[in-house]
């Protein structure tokens, strides 16, 4: 019934929906974030160890349920911008895709070895170079349409910080991990709340 609410609803409608479902989403995810390692501290380092570790310790049915909201929420995005950015295809479904991933690594955890983590360690570096790609395509796209194009050299230059902010975290070294895998989550998921916050501006 959800699905068909959507399909019959105007363009206006479906912008304002699907802005509105990501920004929950992404919000649920980031409250998820900062509370559980205040609920864990005692066998939970948030300067070592990264977000995904979150899924196994206490309460991790939770950060699970971040995931799964948090790729419902970009599938949303996905859909939104794929009809609201003049002729854009390959950006939305990339998205979509890393949407799929982000699914995936609340259902293999990470942990220090076996098959399990290896797949999530592949599945979490193949999203996040993934929604940097999306950052670039959108910078590009969001120039040719006229209700994006105000939008398009501030998704540039969140795309190159977070170029910079993922590399920094091999520079950094396991003692800092979970700072500087932080600041890069932050940098893409800002962008990608403020594109939501956007989206469903355009839809009213």
């Amino acid at each position: 019934m959800l699905c068909l609410s959507v399909v019959v609803m105007g363009e206006s409608g479906q912008l304002r929906w699907a802005g509105t479902l990501a920004i929950i989403t992404y919000v649920y995810w980031f409250v998820t974030v900062v509370v559980l390692p205040v609920l864990t501290s005692d066998e939970y380092d948030p300067v070592e160890q990264g977000i995904s570790a979150l899924a196994i310790g206490r309460f991790g049915a939770l950060m699970d349920a971040a995931f799964f909201a948090f790729a419902i929420g970009s599938l949303a995005l996905s859909f939104g911008l794929y009809r609201s950015v003049d002729a854009a295809l390959a950006a939305p479904l990339l998205l979509a895709v890393t949407s799929v991933l982000w699914f995936l690594l609340g259902v293999f955890h990470t942990g220090p070895g076996g098959t399990e983590p290896f797949i999530h360690g592949i599945v979490a570096l193949t999203s996040f170079v993934l929604i940097m790609v999306v950052m670039f395509l959108f910078a590009r796209r969001f120039r040719g349409d006229a209700r994006w194009r105000s939008f398009a050299l501030p998704t540039l230059v969140w795309a190159i910080v977070a170029v910079g902010a993922l590399f920094s975290i091999p520079l950094l070294g396991d003692g800092l991990f979970g700072v500087s895998e932080r600041v890069f989550v932050a940098v893409f998921v800002s962008w990608l709340l403020a594109t939501a916050i956007r989206l469903r501006s355009l839809g009213r």
